[in-house]
């Protein structure tokens, strides 16, 4: 397959964090006040059959603030990352500021945005766009954090009708399907899963997510088939304050 194409699926790949690339997770909260834990998953990923990687997330804290990283890579030839800030409250997200960046072969991409919540005002920059600013909306995600706000919801038996994603063009409406439940086998063994579906206007495009109660409702598969090419990745480690629960 052409670089260029090679290029296009690893982009979307990895600028969808929670919808294509490697979602993470965080400690079992059932009788915990806090509702999130410092922790790290790792997963291996297959694009197209031809490109195959690892990726990574970790989830930390510091001075009431919670930090989401991922780092995903395929040997010599791409790597990608993301960093998210957010407060956590009432079983809510509100994003502060999401930064990404991109690298395959010789193309670089970056972007970031900022959330000024007493001026409701967004900041973005990218490579392409340059700067540019636009109006908050309450409840606006990013990329990373959607996860944990679709799996605190799912948790509460909340599922929203959608939810609002915020990136450096502006802010988009997506909505997801719960679909029941499914055993998985993943490299870091078998789960019972809730089964995610999200909703897409190319109707030959699926993609579905795996989530297991038994891990919090960390996404243990993800997979999409567009009709003509597939992805999937699957979980290998889940790591919470030093202790490996599950693991290749």
């Amino acid at each position: 397959m052409h670089n260029r194409t090679l290029h296009k699926r690893f982009g979307l790949f990895t600028q969808m964090s929670f919808v294509i690339a490697i979602p993470i997770s965080f400690a079992l909260i059932s009788q915990s006040a806090q509702a999130f834990e410092p922790y790290q998953a790792t997963y291996n990923f297959n694009i197209a059959g031809l490109l195959n990687g690892n990726a990574s997330r970790t989830l930390s804290q510091q001075d009431g603030l919670w930090n989401y990283t991922f780092k995903a890579s395929v040997v010599s030839m791409a790597t990608a990352s993301e960093v998210s800030h957010f407060r956590y409250e009432s079983s809510k997200i509100q994003t502060l500021d999401h930064a990404y960046n991109f690298k395959f072969l010789n193309n670089i991409k970056n972007s970031s945005f900022k959330i000024d919540w007493p001026n409701k005002i967004v900041t973005a920059s990218s490579t392409k766009n340059g700067d540019t600013s636009y109006p908050a909306q309450v409840g606006a995600l990013d990329m990373l954090n959607l996860e944990l706000q679709v799996r605190e919801d799912i948790k509460h038996k909340q599922l929203r009708p959608s939810y609002l994603l915020a990136s450096e063009k502006g802010i988009t409406e997506i909505q997801f399907v719960n679909e029941g439940e499914e055993k998985v086998e993943t490299p870091a063994g078998e789960y019972e899963a809730v089964k995610l579906r999200l909703v897409q206007d190319n109707e030959k495009r699926k993609t579905y997510f795996w989530l297991a109660p038994k891990l919090d409702y960390l996404p243990v598969r993800v997979h999409q088939d567009d009709g003509n090419l597939s992805y999937e990745l699957n979980l290998t480690s889940y790591q919470v304050t030093g202790k490996t629960t599950a693991e290749k």
